[in-house]
């Protein structure tokens, strides 16, 4: 039988603030008019300021409990899913950093690419199901997640491993890296976050401290290429 290899390094990329921007019921939040709009807005500011957060995020809570604790009232207009099914259809429509993309596909052979998020079960749950889909040729100009999904080979999400990046890195990557072989010496993340960055420097891997929309992606693809070309032991990357 044919040996199949895979790279010996991988860059792990963050969603938010890294590959997209766009929030959880997008076409709800964005869009005044909608008639759900104001009791969506008012109910989920409690959520993403409070301990809430971050128990869906560490997948203590599922997406159908936040949404049940809500307590949005819903008129004959929508079925009792709906919001449920308007969250995963706006996950899938996130749109994304078409740019990083692109640098990310061209790095593949060099090394694996895999989503590193502090994320919640609806997201996770949509990236799997969007990159089973079988995409049409010559459609990968449409800026969405679920155009884009096929990039990555994989995703590492807090909610199914119950642990965050920064305060756990260990339990967050080590069961990846672990099951191919690999170290944290073998490892690049791109975060928006610095405190993400130090965490996962401390564990011996390359971090590059990035933010979509505030950042040059020029600066990234600079210290990407330099990194795949150096060696595992060399010198962290810093921006």
């Amino acid at each position: 039988m044919k040996q199949v290899l895979f790279p010996e390094k991988v860059v792990f990329v963050d969603w938010h603030g890294v590959l997209s921007c766009d929030p959880f019921w997008a076409s709800i939040r964005d869009n005044a008019r909608h008639p759900l709009h104001s009791q969506l807005v008012e109910s989920l500011a409690p959520v993403f300021t409070g301990e809430g957060v971050h128990a869906w995020m560490r997948g203590e809570l599922s997406s159908a409990q936040v949404i049940a604790s809500l307590g949005i009232k819903l008129d004959r207009r929508f079925r009792d899913d709906f919001l449920q099914r308007r969250l995963l259809t706006d996950c899938a429509r996130m749109r994304v950093n078409v740019p990083l993309f692109k640098l990310l596909r061209e790095v593949k052979t060099s090394a694996s690419i895999v989503v590193a998020t502090d994320n919640m079960d609806c997201f996770a749950d949509t990236f799997r199901r969007v990159r089973k889909i079988r995409r049409p040729a010559g459609h990968h100009s449409a800026a969405t997640l679920a155009q884009w999904a096929f990039v990555c080979d994989d995703m590492i999400c807090s909610s199914d491993v119950a642990a965050f990046k920064s305060e756990d890195p260990v339990t967050f990557f080590w069961p990846w890296l672990s099951r191919r072989g690999m170290t944290f010496h073998d490892a690049l993340l791109i975060d928006d976050r610095e405190d993400n960055c130090a965490a996962f420097r401390q564990q011996g891997g390359a971090a590059l401290h990035w933010r979509m929309g505030a950042d040059d992606i020029a600066e990234a693809a600079t210290a990407l290429r330099r990194w795949l070309g150096a060696p595992a032991e060399s010198e962290l990357l810093h921006t």
